[in-house]
């Protein structure tokens, strides 16, 4: 594991999961109906808190930086960190397409209870960071690494804002929901 990225072209390097991702996200988001697909991509946010929205900024760009640069970064297939982070990287992928598949099937009326949502209130979050955080594993760079993780932070108040526009929009069934099923998972 590396500080600081090596870059290089090259065919072999972070952009292949990113893609396969990409690709996956895509197919699955193609299959909502209009308003599922509104929905899903919502984006609340605390209209009041305008220090925020720079620090969401920050970690939007941050995310952007780091795709961009696993681009050009090869992926270490030899060293056993790679097995580790395609580990971490899988995953994520199934947790996330998992969970879209469940909140593409459920109503937009009711909230997503069934499948990694038994487990998880925000198995799409949970499973977008260990995507993330596996790509940058099997580049092998403690600076990806280390921005997954600070843009993981930064994004659990996007998290909450979300509970707070759900808890509008289902009410009582959502509150009994927050309070069965941890927001990661198991104790988190």
């Amino acid at each position: 594991m590396d500080l600081l990225p090596k870059f290089q072209v090259g065919i072999l390097n972070g952009w292949i999961p990113l893609v396969i991702y990409f690709i996956g996200l895509i197919v699955s988001a193609s299959l909502y109906s209009k308003e599922g697909r509104v929905w899903l991509f919502n984006n609340p946010q605390d209209e009041n808190n305008n220090v925020f929205k720079y620090i969401r900024l920050f970690g939007q760009l941050a995310m952007v930086a780091n795709i961009l640069m696993m681009v050009i970064t090869p992926m270490r297939i030899g060293n056993p960190a790679f097995l580790v982070g395609a580990l971490v990287y899988f995953i994520g992928f199934v947790l996330e397409m998992s969970a879209l598949y469940y909140f593409r099937k459920t109503p937009v009326s009711q909230p997503a209870v069934n499948g990694p949502y038994r487990v998880s209130r925000n198995p799409q979050w949970l499973g977008l960071f260990f995507v993330l955080l596996g790509s940058a594993i099997v580049v092998g760079v403690w600076l990806y690494i280390g921005l997954v993780v600070l843009v993981g932070i930064i994004y659990h108040k996007q998290i909450l804002d979300e509970e707070k526009a759900c808890i509008k929009k289902y009410g009582d069934s959502y509150r009994e929901y927050m309070e069965r099923i941890p927001r990661y998972f198991l104790f988190l």
